[in-house]
């Protein structure tokens, strides 16, 4: 469990490098906003998170733990309900917010790049 991080994974690697070849310039983990976004568009008032198949319970991806399933199923609904409160928490103060999904920056982030693009448009 230690070395489960809450920022700086690789998916959230990958996809900041890629922004940075785009030369798109972000904030990452900022405090003062809800949920804490792993990157922000100040100026263009969108937030992305960057979700865990498992963490944020994956419709198809999520593979569901073997033991101790009384802690972790509740663990994950109460980690969705949490995401649902920041995203409707942001939206009212004029965000935009994106999800994306680790497993979606691995198999093509040219893509996730396309859905950041065209929100900030």
């Amino acid at each position: 469990m230690q070395n489960i991080r809450s920022k700086d994974t690789l998916p959230e690697k990958k996809l900041a490098k890629a922004l940075k070849v785009k030369k798109l310039h972000f904030a990452q983990y900022v405090k003062s906003l809800p949920g804490k976004p792993d990157i922000i568009f100040r100026r263009k008032k969108v937030a992305v998170f960057v979700d865990s198949d498992f963490w944020h319970g994956h419709p198809k991806r999520f593979i569901k733990p073997m033991t101790n399933q009384s802690y972790w199923l509740p663990k994950i609904a109460r980690n969705k309900q949490r995401d649902k409160k920041v995203n409707r928490e942001l939206r009212k103060n004029g965000w935009k917010v994106l999800r994306i999904w680790e497993h979606d920056i691995k198999k093509d982030t040219q893509k996730c790049l396309n859905k950041i693009t065209g929100a900030l448009r």
